[in-house]
């Protein structure tokens, strides 16, 4: 199966930024979102031990820059699968592993970069939450939520200032700040609106005493979307680049109005998505338009 279909299948709503992202980005971005898509369901195994999960990702982190991933049974692995879409994932992890082995050095270094960051904090997630774990102390959280989300800022900017030389207003690492608070923004909502399933499961990432000032956090580290997207050049990306922040604060503004002790997680329904799109169509031509959008999400 080609990686497009099943980017298309296990990406859901990210696949739609990655589609809007321009051509010089799209084929290291969906790389690494697949390769991290595919260790995060190996991570999500119910049905193999927490241990035997981690050991895999560790041989991961050893083996990054290799072609080779060792000792993983691709079999196995997709068998243990329930979701069509995550067998087919697992089952292409090999490729996708070679592929990433055979990129030019400069892409291939920003691959395993952000890759080896995403895995250190996956490895992080199995092990540190065994059963009556406490939830997530603050220094916990902003580490965890780097890993795996704000490293993933930081590879978008260097991968677009890589492909795109004219890529910002800004020098390189201003943007590369900014990325990566809104990176971490993006993980914290999705912490937020999930947390009651995940405590369910034993997993507290946020003390329930604790949500309205993270949720704080996530408005504030959310501005950093705004000062990211007016610097940057391509309305392409700008358009891209913005629309999760927009349906970031409608989740927030979701689940704080959710009813207490519901364990559905808030979710922007999809007729609200395809109006915030509309609505940011004008960021495509203006830079200017940005701050009105980020106004109107976040009131």
């Amino acid at each position: 199966m080609k990686s497009e279909e099943i980017l298309r299948r296990t990406s859901r709503s990210f696949y739609l930024t990655l589609r809007l992202l321009p051509r010089a980005m799209r084929g290291d971005a969906s790389l690494g979102y697949l390769l991290a898509r595919a260790t995060d369901t190996i991570a999500d195994t119910s049905g193999r031990a927490p241990a035997q999960r981690a050991e895999i990702l560790r041989t991961a982190v050893s083996s990054l820059g290799s072609p080779v991933l060792p000792g993983y049974d691709v079999a196995a692995w997709s068998a243990a699968q329930r979701d069509p879409a995550e067998r087919d994932l697992l089952a292409s992890l090999p490729s996708l592993w070679r592929r990433m082995a055979d990129r030019p050095a400069p892409a291939r270094a920003r691959l395993i970069a952000v890759l080896g960051s995403i895995l250190e904090g996956q490895i992080f997630d199995l092990e540190r939450f065994c059963p009556g774990a406490a939830p997530l102390t603050d220094e916990e959280l902003e580490r965890y939520t780097f890993l795996v989300a704000g490293s993933v800022g930081e590879f978008w900017t260097d991968l677009g200032a890589a492909e795109m030389p004219w890529f910002s207003a800004k020098p390189a690492d201003v943007m590369r700040g900014h990325a990566r608070r809104y990176g971490q923004a993006l993980q914290l909502v999705n912490i937020l609106r999930d947390r009651r399933l995940d405590e369910a499961i034993g997993r507290a990432y946020v003390r329930s005493d604790d949500v309205a000032r993270w949720a704080a956090r996530a408005r504030e580290w959310l501005g950093e979307s705004g000062a990211y997207c007016e610097s940057l050049r391509s309305g392409r990306l700008r358009y891209a680049t913005l629309l999760p922040a927009l349906l970031g604060w409608r989740t927030l503004s979701i689940d704080a109005s959710s009813t207490p002790g519901e364990l559905t997680p808030a979710k922007v329904s999809r007729a609200e998505v395809r109006r915030w799109m509309r609505r940011a169509l004008p960021v495509w031509w203006s830079r200017a338009a940005v701050a009105r959008l980020v106004r109107e999400a976040s009131a």
